[in-house]
């Protein structure tokens, strides 16, 4: 495990990595998105912060996708 962003952060783990990688994936193709573009970066790096501030949860996460426009 690594701490994404230093002290205080939540540690990634192997199926924290994993479970981003399958969230990202599946809202890049919900919409569409190439996961290697900009866009698709930019939407990882969202799911990154919403980690880093502590939201863990996948179902969590998912909503917070549903609602992103």
């Amino acid at each position: 495990m690594f701490s994404a962003f230093g002290r205080g952060s939540p540690s990634l783990g192997p199926d924290d990595v994993s479970m981003m990688q399958t969230l990202v994936k599946n809202y890049c193709l919900r919409k569409a998105i190439d996961p290697d573009s900009e866009e698709g970066r930019d939407v990882a790096r969202e799911l990154l912060k919403w980690f880093q501030i502590g939201v863990t949860d996948k179902s969590r996460l998912q909503e917070l996708f549903a609602s992103r426009t």
